[in-house]
């Protein structure tokens, strides 16, 4: 049995506790409505495709020199949102810790 306290959610003057990404249910339920769906979001079927080849061409992490874990998930070096394309130039494998690690916080 745990004897941490949790910790408060993150979103300003909201009294309930986060959960594991830092937000209370209510507002986890509505960060994840405002993003929309996975292929709203640029990654559909087509994606699907273009990731299984750069996970072959890198099988283990690329981001850390000495990390040697698999590449599970591909990464954009210039993300989308700051005009990265889907380029196999812009994308590498990494493996779950480093990509979750590259992801900004956002509420």
């Amino acid at each position: 049995m745990s004897t941490a306290l949790a910790a408060p959610c993150r979103t300003p003057r909201c009294p309930n506790a986060g959960g594991p990404r830092g937000l209370c249910r209510q507002h986890g339920r509505a960060y994840e409505c405002s993003r929309g769906t996975a292929a709203q979001r640029g990654y559909g079927a087509a994606w699907r495709q273009l990731r299984v080849p750069i996970l072959r061409r890198d099988p283990v992490c690329k981001v850390e020199p000495g990390c040697s874990e698999p590449s599970v998930e591909v990464d954009h070096i210039q993300p989308k949102a700051l005009g990265g394309t889907d380029d196999p130039s812009n994308l590498r494998g990494t493996c779950v810790y480093h990509n979750r690690a590259r992801r900004p916080q956002t509420a």
